[in-house]
C-alpha cells in the first residue's frame, strides 16, 4: 500500500505540478536544475560516487528532451540579464547548472549540450583546476572501496564518523560511503584533510584514484563551445561558514573572480556556494563580488521574490529522476 501510494503521489506531481499547470506558474519562474557528475555505471567513478551526485548520459539525454518540451531553456546569463533590465520572462524558465568542473563534463556531457544545442552554466573550483586535487568525499569513498577501515580507524576524527554510522557488511556499499561522508560534515574541510594526511591516505587504497576536475583547457574547450558559461564555485571549494577566517572567505570569493577572469576572460559574473553553506559575511562578500549567485536550497525562483545571490535550486540524480515520470514529480518541487 505504501509503495502504491508513493506511485500515485509521483505521478500526480509528475502531470500537475507546476511545470505542467499554467495556472500555477502566473508570475514568471526558473527552475535551476544542478548537476554534478554525468557518468555511465561501468565507469569505476560512478561507483566512487555518491549516488546523489550522479545521472547518466542517457539520463541526462533524456532530461534535456523532456526540459525542452516543458521549459523555455535559457542560458543562465540571459535570464539574469531580462530580470535585472525588467524585460519580459517567460513564465516556465529553466536553465542547468554543473558545480565543481568534473572532467567527466567535458568527456560526457559536453558532447550531449553540443549535440542538443543546450545552454548550460558550469561553476569551477577555481584554483583547483588543472591540478591533482581530489575531493576529500572520494578520497573517504575510495578508502572505504578499498577496505581501508582499519586504518581509519586509527584516526580520532575519522574513527569518531565512523563510529556515528551504523556498520555495513560492505564498507564499499554506496550508502554507507553516503552516510559517513555525510556526517563528516559536521567538521572543516581543513580537519578532514588534516585527518587524511595522518593516516597517509594515499598508501591505503587498492587502486589509483582517477581524475577528479578538468584542466584549464578543457574547461577553455566547454566555454569556446559557446552553449557552456563558466562562473565561481570560490578558489578551494571550502564551505563559507563559521569555520573560516574572514579572510579565507574574501580570498574563496573574491580572489576565485579574479583568477577565474585571468584564464577565461569571458567568465560570468556568477557565483555558486559550495555545498550551499554561507554566513552573513559570506553574503556580503558574494552581493559586493556578483551579480548573482546559487545556492543547494531546494525550490523554484520567483522572478519578482527570490533574492538574485540567494537563488534555489533543484539537484538532479540518478535514483530520482532516471525517468520522465521521476524527472517530472521532481520538477514539480513537491517530492
Amino acid at each position: 500500500m505504501k509503495q502504491l501510494l508513493k506511485h500515485i503521489a509521483t505521478s500526480a506531481a509528475s502531470q500537475f505540478g507546476p511545470h505542467r499547470v499554467s495556472l500555477l506558474t502566473h508570475e514568471p519562474h526558473l527552475w535551476v536544475l544542478m548537476y554534478h557528475r554525468i557518468l555511465p555505471r561501468d565507469d569505476i567513478r560512478y561507483h566512487l560516487e555518491e549516488p546523489g551526485m550522479i545521472v547518466t548520459p542517457d539520463t541526462f539525454a533524456m532530461h534535456l528532451r523532456e526540459l525542452k518540451r516543458h521549459f523555455d531553456l535559457m542560458d543562465f546569463s540571459e535570464w539574469l540579464r531580462l530580470r535585472a533590465a525588467g524585460e519580459r520572462l517567460p513564465r516556465r524558465a529553466c536553465t542547468i547548472t554543473f558545480d565543481d568542473g568534473w572532467y567527466d563534463n567535458y568527456e560526457y556531457a559536453l558532447p550531449i549540450i553540443k549535440s542538443t544545442a543546450t545552454p548550460v552554466t558550469l561553476f569551477a573550483v577555481v584554483e583547483k583546476m588543472g591540478t591533482d586535487f581530489q575531493f576529500w568525499p572520494n578520497i573517504i569513498s575510495a578508502l572505504l572501496t578499498s577496505n581501508a577501515l582499519a586504518a581509519m580507524q586509527q584516526q580520532p576524527l575519522l574513527a569518531s564518523a565512523l563510529k556515528q554510522v551504523t556498520p555495513t557488511a560492505d564498507p564499499g556499499d554506496r550508502e554507507f560511503m553516503a552516510a559517513v561522508i555525510k556526517t563528516l560534515k559536521q567538521f572543516s574541510d581543513a580537519d578532514i584533510f588534516s585527518a587524511l594526511d595522518a593516516i597517509t591516505w594515499q598508501q591505503h587504497l587498492a587502486f589509483e584514484l582517477p581524475r577528479g576536475l578538468m584542466t584549464w583547457d578543457e574547461l577553455r574547450s566547454m566555454g569556446d563551445s559557446g552553449l557552456v558559461t563558466i562562473g565561481s564555485h570560490t578558489c578551494n571549494h571550502k564551505r563559507l561558514n563559521a569555520q573560516l577566517s574572514s579572510d579565507e572567505i574574501t580570498h574563496e570569493i573574491v580572489a576565485s573572480k579574479a583568477l577565474l577572469k585571468q584564464h577565461i576572460p569571458t567568465a560570468a559574473d556568477i557565483f555558486c556556494f559550495p555545498n550551499g553553506d554561507y554566513n552573513s559575511a559570506a553574503l556580503d562578500a558574494v552581493t559586493q563580488t556578483y551579480s548573482a549567485a546559487v545556492t543547494t536550497r531546494r525550490g523554484i525562483v520567483n522572478a519578482a521574490r527570490t533574492p538574485v545571490h540567494q537563488l534555489c535550486r533543484i539537484g538532479l540524480h540518478e535514483h530520482v529522476s532516471h525517468t520522465p515520470r521521476l524527472l517530472g514529480a521532481r520538477l514539480s518541487g513537491w517530492i
